[in-house]
């Protein structure tokens, strides 16, 4: 009766992802129908919650290495792996659906692919993103690490990657290291001191977007960078 009634669970609870995905889930519950891809047999509730008890969230148990992981009671490599295979399959996927464009031409997919750069680091860096008059991207790399508000050093580094890809327009960005993405008083002056600087240079900067793990703002898309 016990396994009969696991089995009922468990199809109930991938019928209710397949019909309204995962935005209503419960953390464990996430973790929960994960766990069934690497233990067919077992239980997996009590493990789920095991997990986010030993790790605090759902996105530290994804951001473990495979080391901690397999430290939990219950967790084999095979588990580990797809627990950390998920991380960066977001990271994959969302640099994927952005390099079949290579276009500056949609904020939400540049969004996207930011995050997927530098989203998850653990160290807060700046990073730019280069794209030529007809907007496509021609160079992309982590200019500095530090906070934004060290605009005199990354100033001269924007200016210098600018100039060696021969951009004419750029996307920069930095990352909230497990924090949120809204912008700072620091990062706006930041932003148009930058914007300002480079525009004497005859470049365009086109959005600055702060990432937060997977979340994201961007300047342009709330319609607050310089002119």
């Amino acid at each position: 009766m016990g396994d009969c009634s696991h089995g009922g669970h468990r199809d109930r609870l991938r019928r209710r992802f397949e019909a309204e995905g995962l935005m209503n889930f419960e953390p464990h519950e996430v973790l929960e129908l994960l766990l069934y891809y690497s233990i067919p047999q077992k239980d997996t509730n009590p493990l789920a919650h095991r997990l986010i008890d030993a790790f605090g969230s759902l996105d530290r148990v994804l951001d473990a290495d495979i080391a901690a992981l397999t430290g939990v009671d219950g967790v084999g490599y095979n588990t580990a792996v797809l627990l950390r295979l998920n991380r960066e399959l977001f990271q994959y996927y969302a640099r994927s659906r952005y390099d079949s464009k290579k276009r500056i031409d949609n904020c939400e997919h540049m969004g996207e692919y930011m995050c997927s750069r530098i989203g998850m680091l653990d160290r807060e860096v700046f990073a730019a993103a280069a794209f030529d008059a007809k907007q496509r991207e021609i160079g992309f790399d982590i200019l500095t690490e530090g906070t934004v508000s060290q605009t005199e050093v990354q100033l001269r580094r924007i200016a210098e990657f600018a100039i060696l890809k021969k951009a004419e327009m750029l996307v920069i960005a930095h990352n909230h290291v497990r924090g949120d993405p809204t912008p700072s008083q620091a990062d706006r002056d930041a932003t148009r001191e930058i914007c300002r600087s480079l525009s004497k240079l005859g470049i365009i900067v086109v959005d600055h977007i702060i990432t937060a793990g997977e979340n994201y703002f961007s300047f342009a898309m709330n319609d607050i960078m310089p002119i």
